[in-house]
């Protein structure tokens, strides 16, 4: 490409040539002017292309990975990346290559659409926080207090952060500093949750695949969820579904008929939490 270029650069600097000198003073003024200020953007523009189709290349072979700690990792860095625009997405969906890749890229692209929608109508509103999903108490196992409990992970919902952040089997064992303890019944770890605004930041320690790990946790908007989510199936209700299936068409139709997308709704009969 950068021969392409210089090859141009030539001519129009041969251009000049043969020209009279007020002639010839005008074109070569033209000619820097194209060098000085036009090469650069072209040239800036096509090294921008080389770099998104390197990194594109990266993030669908982590999506593809034959490791699914790989491939877990690559999707919940596309989840947590508010700034991941539908350019970007679109243009990674079109050169996925196998069902993999597309199924979890359709993933990241529902819970943007719905991110985006619960940003819009609640994103000022103040209101009790909430990190959107379903739990159940348990033993902290590997803590090694017997005073210890946790809250594991059920179902995450696309939209909210937990979705983002967290994953099904998690175990919560600190929430903003406060151990889990046995005596926390699953209603006062709501009360915990609802006890801080939207938009706040908690920390959470978490016990994933047995060992702890910190996460800096905002809290989404608790409002939304009774609105966005049927809080009995914990399926979206209609103005949400409607929204995702049509932004879901639009992406398959980018594809060609016969491309295997392997990407099915789910739908939960769990009881919600915040």
């Amino acid at each position: 490409m950068g021969e392409r270029y210089q090859g141009s650069m030539y001519r129009l600097c041969n251009l000049a040539q043969g020209l009279s000198p007020w002639a010839s003073t005008r074109r070569m003024l033209w000619v820097f002017a194209w060098c000085g200020f036009v090469y650069p953007l072209v040239g800036a523009s096509a090294q921008q292309a080389v770099d998104e189709a390197d990194g594109d290349a990266g993030v669908l072979a982590e999506l593809g990975d034959d490791e699914y700690r790989v491939r877990q990792a690559a999707t919940r860095g596309l989840l947590a990346d508010d700034a991941l625009t539908q350019e970007g997405l679109d243009r990674l969906f079109v050169t996925s290559e196998i069902p993999e890749q597309r199924h979890r890229l359709l993933r990241v692209a529902r819970h943007h659409l719905l991110r985006r929608m619960i940003d819009e109508r609640y994103g000022k509103l103040a209101g009790p926080g909430s990190m959107g999903l379903s739990h159940q108490m348990v033993e902290a196992w590997g803590l090694n207090e017997e005073s210890r409990a946790g809250v594991m992970v059920v179902i995450t919902l696309p939209g909210f952060p937990a979705y983002a952040l967290l994953e099904p089997g998690d175990v919560i064992v600190e929430f903003d500093g406060k151990p889990i303890t046995k005596k926390v019944t699953a209603t006062q770890f709501q009360q915990m949750i609802r006890g801080h605004q939207a938009g706040e930041v908690v920390g959470l320690t978490v016990l994933r695949d047995g060992s702890p790990i910190d996460i800096p946790f905002q809290l989404g908007n608790g409002q939304a969820l009774g609105e966005v989510y049927d809080t009995n199936r914990l399926a979206l209700t209609a103005q949400y579904r409607q929204a995702w299936l049509q932004e879901r068409s639009r992406m398959e139709g980018l594809l060609g008929p016969d491309v295997e997308i392997e990407a099915q709704d789910t739908d939960s009969t769990a009881a919600p939490s915040p």
